[in-house]
Protein backbone atom coordinates (compact mmCIF):
# COMPACT_ATOMS: atom_id res chain seq x y z
CA UNK A 1 0.00 0.00 0.00
CA UNK A 2 1.71 3.32 -1.04
CA UNK A 3 2.20 6.34 1.18
CA UNK A 4 -0.40 7.97 0.23
CA UNK A 5 -2.99 5.30 0.52
CA UNK A 6 -1.96 5.48 4.39
CA UNK A 7 -2.21 8.88 4.97
CA UNK A 8 -5.98 9.12 3.29
CA UNK A 9 -6.90 6.17 5.77
CA UNK A 10 -5.35 7.82 8.73
CA UNK A 11 -7.25 10.94 7.52
CA UNK A 12 -10.49 9.32 7.72
CA UNK A 13 -9.90 8.82 11.28
CA UNK A 14 -8.81 11.87 12.69
CA UNK A 15 -10.71 14.12 14.31
CA UNK A 16 -9.90 17.75 14.01
CA UNK A 17 -9.07 19.10 17.64
CA UNK A 18 -9.34 23.13 18.13
CA UNK A 19 -8.95 23.12 21.62
CA UNK A 20 -6.94 25.32 23.57
CA UNK A 21 -5.39 28.47 22.65
CA UNK A 22 -5.61 30.39 19.14
CA UNK A 23 -3.48 29.17 16.66
CA UNK A 24 -2.76 30.75 13.02
CA UNK A 25 -1.69 28.27 10.45
CA UNK A 26 -0.10 29.93 7.39
CA UNK A 27 -0.39 28.34 4.15
CA UNK A 28 2.60 28.08 1.77
CA UNK A 29 2.27 28.02 -1.60
CA UNK A 30 4.39 28.99 -4.72
CA UNK A 31 3.01 28.60 -7.94
CA UNK A 32 -0.11 27.80 -9.53
CA UNK A 33 -0.32 25.32 -12.30
CA UNK A 34 -3.00 24.61 -15.30
CA UNK A 35 -4.72 21.49 -14.58
CA UNK A 36 -2.87 18.82 -16.16
CA UNK A 37 0.74 20.50 -16.26
CA UNK A 38 3.56 18.35 -15.52
CA UNK A 39 6.54 20.75 -14.74
CA UNK A 40 9.66 19.31 -14.04
CA UNK A 41 10.29 20.77 -10.77
CA UNK A 42 6.79 21.06 -9.42
CA UNK A 43 6.86 24.14 -7.17
CA UNK A 44 3.67 24.65 -6.43
CA UNK A 45 -0.53 24.09 -6.85
CA UNK A 46 -2.83 22.83 -9.49
CA UNK A 47 -5.37 25.69 -10.02
CA UNK A 48 -8.62 22.84 -9.31
CA UNK A 49 -6.47 21.56 -6.13
CA UNK A 50 -6.09 25.39 -5.23
CA UNK A 51 -9.84 26.04 -5.89
CA UNK A 52 -11.09 22.78 -4.12
CA UNK A 53 -8.82 24.22 -0.78
CA UNK A 54 -10.16 27.56 -1.00
CA UNK A 55 -14.07 26.50 -0.93
CA UNK A 56 -13.30 24.16 1.87
CA UNK A 57 -11.78 26.32 4.34
CA UNK A 58 -14.75 29.15 3.19
CA UNK A 59 -17.08 26.15 4.30
CA UNK A 60 -15.79 25.72 7.89
CA UNK A 61 -15.56 29.50 8.38
CA UNK A 62 -12.09 29.82 7.67
CA UNK A 63 -11.75 31.88 4.57
CA UNK A 64 -7.66 32.87 4.49
CA UNK A 65 -6.42 36.16 5.42
CA UNK A 66 -3.20 38.10 4.50
CA UNK A 67 -0.24 37.61 7.22
CA UNK A 68 -0.59 40.96 8.68
CA UNK A 69 -4.48 40.20 9.48
CA UNK A 70 -3.93 37.19 10.63
CA UNK A 71 -1.10 38.57 13.15
CA UNK A 72 -3.55 40.92 14.35
CA UNK A 73 -6.07 38.44 15.12
CA UNK A 74 -3.98 36.55 17.10
CA UNK A 75 -2.67 39.20 18.94
CA UNK A 76 -6.32 39.64 20.60
CA UNK A 77 -7.46 35.69 20.56
CA UNK A 78 -8.23 33.56 23.15
CA UNK A 79 -9.29 30.72 21.25
CA UNK A 80 -9.85 29.67 17.99
CA UNK A 81 -8.32 29.07 14.36
CA UNK A 82 -7.76 31.41 11.80
CA UNK A 83 -6.07 30.83 8.03
CA UNK A 84 -3.75 33.10 6.43
CA UNK A 85 -2.24 31.99 2.91
CA UNK A 86 1.04 32.98 1.27
CA UNK A 87 2.30 32.78 -2.40
CA UNK A 88 6.23 33.73 -2.93
CA UNK A 89 8.10 34.53 -5.72
CA UNK A 90 5.52 36.58 -7.69
CA UNK A 91 4.80 34.32 -10.48
CA UNK A 92 2.05 35.91 -13.56
CA UNK A 93 0.39 32.65 -13.08
CA UNK A 94 -0.88 34.22 -9.42
CA UNK A 95 -2.50 37.10 -11.20
CA UNK A 96 -4.01 34.92 -13.60
CA UNK A 97 -5.16 31.81 -11.46
CA UNK A 98 -5.03 32.73 -7.56
CA UNK A 99 -6.26 36.18 -7.71
CA UNK A 100 -9.78 34.92 -9.36
CA UNK A 101 -9.81 31.84 -7.16
CA UNK A 102 -9.15 33.85 -3.70
CA UNK A 103 -11.55 36.58 -4.81
CA UNK A 104 -14.38 34.02 -5.34
CA UNK A 105 -14.19 32.35 -2.53
CA UNK A 106 -13.91 35.79 -0.34
CA UNK A 107 -10.07 34.99 0.80
CA UNK A 108 -6.94 37.06 0.32
CA UNK A 109 -3.59 36.31 0.60
CA UNK A 110 0.19 37.58 0.87
CA UNK A 111 2.12 37.61 -2.15
CA UNK A 112 5.96 37.77 -1.38
CA UNK A 113 7.31 39.70 -4.60
CA UNK A 114 11.36 38.74 -5.49
CA UNK A 115 11.88 42.57 -6.80
CA UNK A 116 14.98 42.58 -8.32
CA UNK A 117 14.15 39.56 -10.84
CA UNK A 118 11.21 41.07 -11.54
CA UNK A 119 12.63 44.06 -12.35
CA UNK A 120 15.27 42.69 -14.17
CA UNK A 121 13.17 40.07 -16.25
CA UNK A 122 15.18 37.55 -15.00
CA UNK A 123 14.31 34.02 -14.49
CA UNK A 124 14.86 32.46 -10.64
CA UNK A 125 17.61 29.94 -10.84
CA UNK A 126 15.02 26.60 -10.41
CA UNK A 127 13.43 27.87 -13.60
CA UNK A 128 17.04 28.53 -15.52
CA UNK A 129 18.33 25.03 -13.95
CA UNK A 130 14.93 23.00 -15.67
CA UNK A 131 15.02 24.99 -19.29
CA UNK A 132 19.00 23.72 -19.27
CA UNK A 133 17.53 20.18 -18.89
CA UNK A 134 14.80 20.38 -21.04
CA UNK A 135 16.55 22.15 -24.06
CA UNK A 136 19.77 20.39 -24.04
CA UNK A 137 21.86 20.05 -27.47
CA UNK A 138 23.82 17.45 -25.95
CA UNK A 139 21.48 15.41 -23.85
CA UNK A 140 24.48 13.01 -22.81
CA UNK A 141 27.16 14.23 -21.35
CA UNK A 142 29.20 14.74 -18.25
CA UNK A 143 30.35 17.76 -16.32
CA UNK A 144 33.13 18.26 -13.83
CA UNK A 145 31.96 19.45 -10.74
CA UNK A 146 33.22 19.80 -6.98
CA UNK A 147 36.41 17.52 -8.24
CA UNK A 148 33.95 14.78 -9.76
CA UNK A 149 32.47 13.90 -12.83
CA UNK A 150 28.80 13.95 -12.90
CA UNK A 151 27.12 11.95 -15.87
CA UNK A 152 24.01 13.37 -17.12
CA UNK A 153 21.94 11.66 -19.38
CA UNK A 154 18.71 14.28 -19.90
CA UNK A 155 17.47 12.42 -23.37
CA UNK A 156 14.09 11.76 -21.58
CA UNK A 157 11.81 12.56 -18.77
CA UNK A 158 13.27 9.83 -16.04
CA UNK A 159 16.73 11.18 -16.54
CA UNK A 160 15.82 14.62 -16.78
CA UNK A 161 14.37 13.91 -13.10
CA UNK A 162 17.45 12.15 -11.79
CA UNK A 163 19.63 14.99 -13.34
CA UNK A 164 17.31 17.17 -11.38
CA UNK A 165 18.00 15.95 -8.24
CA UNK A 166 21.71 15.33 -8.60
CA UNK A 167 22.15 19.37 -9.37
CA UNK A 168 19.85 20.98 -6.78
CA UNK A 169 22.05 20.46 -3.91
CA UNK A 170 25.13 21.66 -6.23
CA UNK A 171 23.35 25.15 -6.18
CA UNK A 172 22.73 25.61 -2.93
CA UNK A 173 25.83 28.00 -2.92
CA UNK A 174 26.24 32.18 -2.87
CA UNK A 175 25.08 34.02 -6.07
CA UNK A 176 28.64 34.25 -7.87
CA UNK A 177 29.51 30.48 -7.55
CA UNK A 178 25.88 29.59 -8.69
CA UNK A 179 25.74 31.68 -11.89
CA UNK A 180 28.95 30.27 -12.50
CA UNK A 181 27.87 26.94 -12.06
CA UNK A 182 25.15 27.64 -14.31
CA UNK A 183 26.91 29.18 -17.25
CA UNK A 184 29.03 25.77 -17.09
CA UNK A 185 25.88 23.48 -16.84
CA UNK A 186 24.74 25.65 -20.21
CA UNK A 187 27.83 25.06 -22.17
CA UNK A 188 27.89 21.51 -21.35
CA UNK A 189 23.99 20.68 -22.52
CA UNK A 190 25.11 23.01 -25.42
CA UNK A 191 21.71 24.97 -24.43
CA UNK A 192 21.84 29.04 -26.44
CA UNK A 193 18.87 30.38 -25.62
CA UNK A 194 17.87 32.16 -21.94
CA UNK A 195 15.08 30.67 -20.06
CA UNK A 196 12.13 32.96 -20.22
CA UNK A 197 10.84 34.97 -16.85
CA UNK A 198 7.32 33.81 -15.90
CA UNK A 199 7.23 35.93 -13.15
CA UNK A 200 4.72 38.91 -13.66
CA UNK A 201 5.73 42.30 -14.72
CA UNK A 202 5.10 45.16 -11.91
CA UNK A 203 2.33 46.05 -14.18
CA UNK A 204 0.49 42.69 -13.44
CA UNK A 205 1.63 43.17 -10.01
CA UNK A 206 -0.14 46.08 -9.49
CA UNK A 207 -3.24 43.37 -9.74
CA UNK A 208 -2.56 42.52 -6.23
CA UNK A 209 -2.79 45.78 -4.94
CA UNK A 210 -6.06 46.98 -6.65
CA UNK A 211 -7.87 43.36 -5.34
CA UNK A 212 -7.07 44.42 -1.93
CA UNK A 213 -4.01 41.88 -1.08
CA UNK A 214 -0.92 42.19 1.14
CA UNK A 215 2.67 42.49 -0.43
CA UNK A 216 5.70 40.97 0.78
CA UNK A 217 9.12 41.34 -0.07
CA UNK A 218 11.22 37.99 -0.94
CA UNK A 219 14.70 39.68 -1.37
CA UNK A 220 16.00 41.07 -4.74
CA UNK A 221 17.24 38.08 -6.44
CA UNK A 222 16.45 34.91 -4.20
CA UNK A 223 19.74 34.04 -2.52
CA UNK A 224 20.30 31.26 -0.15
CA UNK A 225 20.29 34.07 2.46
CA UNK A 226 22.92 32.18 4.95
CA UNK A 227 25.42 31.95 1.87
CA UNK A 228 25.64 36.11 2.06
CA UNK A 229 27.70 38.46 4.36
CA UNK A 230 25.50 40.30 6.99
CA UNK A 231 26.16 43.49 4.57
CA UNK A 232 24.42 41.77 1.45
CA UNK A 233 21.76 40.28 3.55
CA UNK A 234 20.75 43.85 4.33
CA UNK A 235 20.88 44.90 0.94
CA UNK A 236 19.31 41.82 -0.52
CA UNK A 237 16.12 42.52 2.19
CA UNK A 238 16.08 46.32 2.05
CA UNK A 239 16.15 46.57 -1.37
CA UNK A 240 13.16 44.43 -2.09
CA UNK A 241 11.20 46.23 0.36
CA UNK A 242 12.52 49.98 -1.45
CA UNK A 243 12.06 48.31 -4.74
CA UNK A 244 8.40 47.21 -4.14
CA UNK A 245 7.37 51.11 -2.72
CA UNK A 246 8.77 52.34 -5.56
CA UNK A 247 6.98 50.66 -8.37
CA UNK A 248 3.96 49.57 -6.49
CA UNK A 249 3.16 52.32 -3.76
CA UNK A 250 2.49 50.06 -0.95
CA UNK A 251 5.57 49.21 1.56
CA UNK A 252 5.73 45.19 2.37
CA UNK A 253 4.65 44.61 6.32
CA UNK A 254 6.44 41.43 5.61
CA UNK A 255 9.17 39.07 4.58
CA UNK A 256 9.52 35.35 2.93
CA UNK A 257 12.82 34.01 3.58
CA UNK A 258 13.66 32.57 0.15
CA UNK A 259 13.91 28.49 0.27
CA UNK A 260 13.15 29.25 4.08
CA UNK A 261 17.05 29.67 4.66
CA UNK A 262 17.78 32.52 6.87
CA UNK A 263 20.34 32.71 10.33
CA UNK A 264 20.52 35.87 12.85
CA UNK A 265 22.08 37.95 10.38
CA UNK A 266 19.05 37.74 8.44
CA UNK A 267 16.49 38.50 11.21
CA UNK A 268 18.24 41.29 12.22
CA UNK A 269 18.27 42.55 8.99
CA UNK A 270 14.63 41.80 8.29
CA UNK A 271 13.66 43.92 11.39
CA UNK A 272 16.68 46.74 10.46
CA UNK A 273 14.14 47.18 6.99
CA UNK A 274 11.38 48.06 9.28
CA UNK A 275 9.44 44.79 8.56
CA UNK A 276 6.81 43.63 10.68
CA UNK A 277 7.43 40.07 10.19
CA UNK A 278 9.05 37.14 8.10
CA UNK A 279 7.62 33.91 7.05
CA UNK A 280 9.88 30.29 6.95
CA UNK A 281 9.24 27.04 5.65
CA UNK A 282 9.39 25.15 8.54
CA UNK A 283 6.21 23.28 9.32
CA UNK A 284 3.78 24.53 12.13
CA UNK A 285 1.42 26.50 13.35
CA UNK A 286 1.85 30.18 14.82
CA UNK A 287 0.61 30.82 18.65
CA UNK A 288 0.62 33.55 20.91
CA UNK A 289 4.14 35.10 21.71
CA UNK A 290 6.10 33.16 18.54
CA UNK A 291 9.23 35.16 17.42
CA UNK A 292 7.42 37.60 14.50
CA UNK A 293 10.53 36.74 12.58
CA UNK A 294 10.56 33.34 12.31
CA UNK A 295 6.90 32.53 11.90
CA UNK A 296 5.94 28.16 10.75
CA UNK A 297 4.04 27.80 7.57
CA UNK A 298 2.59 24.73 6.48
CA UNK A 299 2.97 23.14 2.31
CA UNK A 300 -0.42 22.41 1.05
CA UNK A 301 0.53 20.74 -2.42
CA UNK A 302 -1.81 18.85 -4.60
CA UNK A 303 0.06 15.43 -3.31
CA UNK A 304 -1.16 16.74 0.72
CA UNK A 305 -4.93 16.74 -0.98
CA UNK A 306 -5.10 13.85 -3.48
CA UNK A 307 -6.46 10.51 -2.06
CA UNK A 308 -5.54 7.08 -3.65
CA UNK A 309 -8.10 8.30 -6.78
CA UNK A 310 -6.43 11.54 -7.53
CA UNK A 311 -9.39 12.98 -6.32
CA UNK A 312 -9.22 16.24 -3.75
CA UNK A 313 -9.41 14.74 -0.67
CA UNK A 314 -10.95 16.90 2.14
CA UNK A 315 -9.80 14.61 5.00
CA UNK A 316 -6.56 14.85 3.81
CA UNK A 317 -6.27 18.46 3.41
CA UNK A 318 -8.18 19.05 7.19
CA UNK A 319 -5.60 16.65 8.52
CA UNK A 320 -2.57 18.38 6.92
CA UNK A 321 -4.12 21.70 8.16
CA UNK A 322 -4.34 20.26 12.01
CA UNK A 323 -0.51 18.84 11.26
CA UNK A 324 -2.14 15.78 11.73
CA UNK A 325 1.58 13.85 9.86
CA UNK A 326 3.83 15.94 11.67
CA UNK A 327 5.28 13.27 14.15
CA UNK A 328 5.37 10.72 11.00
CA UNK A 329 7.28 13.41 8.94
CA UNK A 330 9.89 13.94 12.13
CA UNK A 331 10.17 10.57 12.01
CA UNK A 332 10.84 9.92 8.46
CA UNK A 333 13.67 13.39 8.67
CA UNK A 334 14.80 11.58 11.35
CA UNK A 335 15.64 8.18 10.05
Amino acid sequence: MSGRALRWMWSLAHRSNVAGGPRLVIVRHHRVYGNGERPLYRLGVSERVLDAQLALLAARGLAPLTVSDGLAWLAGARSGRRVAMTFDDGYRDNVERALPLLERHGARATFYLTAGLIEERRAPWWDRLTWLLEHAAAPNASWEVEGRILALDVRDRAGRARALAALLPLLRVPPDLMERRLHELGGTLRVRDEAPCDLATWDECRAFVECGMELGAHTLSHPFLTTLSAERQQAEITGSVERIAARLAVRPRGLAYPGGDHDAASVAAAARAGLEHAVTTRRGDVTPGAGRYELLRRGLSDGACLGPTGAFSRSLALAELDGAFDRLRGAEAAS
